[in-house]
């Protein structure tokens, strides 16, 4: 128990050396976790002139717009608990790579089972220069390539790991509904269709999709976030109507 505890304060003061040493980043964020591990839905962040800042750990959708400063090039998310002398136990639950831009998305993705922290955090350029609106940006995390079939055409494939942005689709009908599909190479060339849906073309939203394997059922899986981000949102003023 000891070593334990000596291990978490080493964790801790080793954070917040790391914080006085780097002056760190400032950077927008957004958060998404992919899905909540255990009763982990929320954590605590160093702020600006090390303090700590609580984070949610929104599902579904994504969490709103806030500012953090981060060191050493990493996004890191700690939990604390009550400690023997009045000392804070401090655990990591979420890690990974800062990206290069002022405002990101972080994904917050869980880690195999027994496998530490509970979460590793992939960084994502939000900015509109890189994600424009209308466009679609596919993710994908699953240990195979996968495609989409947009409008009747195939896109070029995405490793594992890969990041692709494919632009509006223009090719829609008078509703601006079009066909999508979402193909995984589950055996060498060969393709093999998973979902096929109605997609909506809108210059109004941005679409995030997330290719994966589901731990349990170790089945394709893929998940689909409209995203309209909170700068681009309606503001309605006193009496209802937009400007």
């Amino acid at each position: 128990m000891k070593t334990i505890a000596l291990f978490l304060c080493i964790l801790w003061t080793g954070l917040a050396s790391l914080h006085a040493q780097d002056d760190g980043r400032v950077v927008k964020f957004r958060l998404l976790c992919y899905e909540q591990v255990g009763d982990v839905t929320k954590a605590l962040m160093l702020g600006e002139g090390g303090g700590k800042q609580e984070v949610m750990f929104y599902s579904g959708g994504f969490g709103p717009q806030m500012t953090g400063k981060f060191t050493g090039g990493k996004v890191r998310f700690f939990t604390e608990a009550p400690g023997p002398n009045n000392k804070p136990v401090v655990t990591m639950v979420a890690e990974g790579d800062l990206g290069p831009t002022a405002v990101q998305m972080f994904l917050l993705f869980p880690q195999a089972k027994g496998k530490t922290p509970l979460y590793k955090v992939y960084a994502y350029d939000d900015l509109e220069k890189s994600f424009p609106m209308g466009s679609t940006r596919v993710i994908n995390l699953a240990a195979c390539p996968v495609r989409l079939n947009l409008a009747g055409a195939d896109m070029p494939p995405i490793k594992p790991g890969g990041v692709e942005v494919y632009p509006q689709v223009k090719k829609a009908d008078e509703w601006q509904m079009f066909t999508a599909r979402v193909d995984f190479a589950l055996e060498e060339k060969k393709w093999t269709p998973v979902v096929t849906q109605s997609w909506k073309s809108s210059s109004r939203k941005r679409d995030w999709v997330i290719t994966q394997f589901d731990p349990d059922s170790h089945q394709p899986a893929i998940r689909i976030y409209q995203d309209i981000p909170p700068w681009r949102e309606t503001v309605l003023p006193v009496g209802g109507k937009s400007r």
